[in-house]
């Protein structure tokens, strides 16, 4: 599932991942810097591959699907954790 993200400031891709940490985001670059770049955050959603077929379908001119922040640490190396 996913949601259009309506007047969305300039902002980096480091920013867009921090403020939506538990999204994947449909980021469109303005293609002004090559190191962290900025652009504007169109859709946010739960599942990478549905917002990738958004951006083919629309198309969204310099789009990326970034990983919020804490998607990252979702990923599980496996192996068994014992608290005390």
């Amino acid at each position: 599932m996913y949601r259009k993200v309506e007047g969305s400031p300039l902002i980096t891709e480091c920013e867009a991942s921090k403020k939506y940490p538990d999204d994947y985001i449909l980021f469109q670059s303005d293609g002004r810097k090559m190191i962290d770049p900025t652009g504007y955050v169109r859709f946010v959603g739960d599942d990478d591959d549905e917002l990738f077929s958004l951006q083919v379908k629309l198309p969204v001119r310099g789009g990326v699907v970034l990983e919020g922040y804490n998607i990252g640490s979702r990923i599980s190396l496996g192996g068994i954790v014992v608290g005390t």
